[in-house]
């Protein structure tokens, strides 16, 4: 199977083509918001990192945004920095030419002007945007995919419809060489026995128990038990009644492939194949996550309850610029309401109209055809924006 993308000079191929304008601190954030205004394909990629952060959030970081930079929906990047962020802008740029993508850095201390920042920001950002303008999309092969794989607002018909459809896909896409990612820690709990089982090595499977169990950790040392506050009220208002059982509907989006590896948040696979991410299930700084590890675009599995009434995302209401996001639910319950939410309605399995096989099938060609750019997604569309949240699990001081 095949769809059209732009192909970079790393050997990546986009199915977006964009300018990211890169902070190296929040604490110029408007920056690229002025740098980017006005310039076709250009975005903003503001983030809530500053000089507050320490030790393995510091590192975290520096590798989400340089990995952010190389995703390979990204022609070109303009990086600023202010020249005193512990987040070094040299450190950062030197990882991005490596790709040989355009790249300029800018330095608030080199230039000494905020203005004459602004200027030679917006003349880079427009010299790149012409050059990715002239670009056109070749023919790529499926193997050249990296999908990522999310649920939220999950209820009964998740675990039995949207997730195995999108198991489907992931399994299709492994099949063909490509390599799917997905992630959501906090909802392995109860089930990462199984999913261990999947895993390629011991060790693999030692790094998926481990994450599991640091994760349940963290949650009961703030003094909670998240087996006793999961599902969430949208889960049960959706009759999902244990961890368990939601864990267990989870990990079934992730098809039947053995399990190769367990990335860091915004870790790039080594190679091909299924990986997990271990990262929040918060959607704003998984969508962050997932766009680091290298995922051209998502497949986002939803239920149909609150949540589904959504324009953009649960817990995400802004959209995300760099990763087009499909998304779908299985429930016929209420679908009027919400059709002209989703990218993909699957919920004729429940209706007896279609196998989940069939439904497998119809989510493939729509991954085909956001790739390939002849439809944008719903998620796309959205015009509302906020500052990217990376993950921070230690104090900011």
């Amino acid at each position: 199977m095949k769809f059209l993308g732009y192909r970079r000079k790393d050997g990546s191929v986009g199915v977006r083509n964009i300018v990211a304008i890169i902070p190296c601190t929040a604490c110029i954030n408007e920056l690229p918001k002025l740098i980017s205004q006005g310039v076709p394909g250009a975005v903003s990629m503001g983030h809530n990192l500053s000089c507050s952060h320490l030790g393995s959030d510091l590192e975290r970081s520096i590798w989400t945004l340089t990995n952010l930079a190389l995703n390979p929906n990204v022609y070109g990047v303009v990086l600023v920095g202010m020249g005193c962020e512990q987040m070094s802008p040299e450190r950062i740029y030197e990882e991005i030419i490596k790709s040989e993508r355009p790249t300029e850095l800018l330095i608030l201390r080199d230039i000494g002007d905020w203005n004459e920042l602004i200027e030679k920001g917006r003349e880079a950002a427009t010299r790149m945007s012409t050059e990715a303008a002239k670009l056109r999309r070749d023919e790529a092969q499926l193997s050249e995919i990296t999908l990522g794989i999310k649920c939220g607002g999950s209820d009964t018909s998740s675990g039995v419809v949207s997730n195995p459809v999108a198991g489907i896909v992931a399994d299709q896409i492994i099949h063909e060489g490509g390599t799917v990612v997905f992630t959501e820690t906090p909802e392995i709990l109860g089930a990462e026995h199984v999913l261990a089982r999947r895993a390629v090595t011991k060790d693999v499977a030692r790094r998926v128990l481990e994450a599991a169990k640091a994760t349940e950790k963290r949650v009961q040392d703030m003094g909670v038990d998240l087996r006793g506050s999961e599902p969430t009220p949208a889960n049960i208002q959706g009759g999902l009644t244990t961890i368990e059982e939601k864990s267990l509907g989870a990990i079934i989006k992730a098809g039947t492939a053995p399990l190769q590896g367990v990335l860091n948040y915004g870790e790039r696979p080594p190679g091909k194949g299924l990986y997990f991410m271990d990262g929040p299930a918060r959607t704003a700084e998984l969508l962050v996550g997932v766009a680091a590890t290298g995922c051209q675009l998502m497949v986002f599995s939803m239920g149909g309850g609150l949540p589904s009434l959504l324009p953009m995302l649960p817990a995400a209401p802004a959209r995300f610029p760099l990763m087009p996001v499909i998304k779908m639910s299985g429930n016929p319950d209420g679908y009027e309401k919400r059709k002209d939410l989703l990218d993909i309605y699957v919920g004729k399995v429940i209706e007896a109209e279609e196998t989940i096989k069939q439904a497998g099938e119809r989510l493939l060609q729509e991954v085909l055809k956001v790739a390939s750019g002849t439809k944008r997604t719903k998620f796309e569309q959205g015009t509302y924006e906020e500052i990217m949240l990376i993950q921070i699990d230690g104090p900011s001081l």
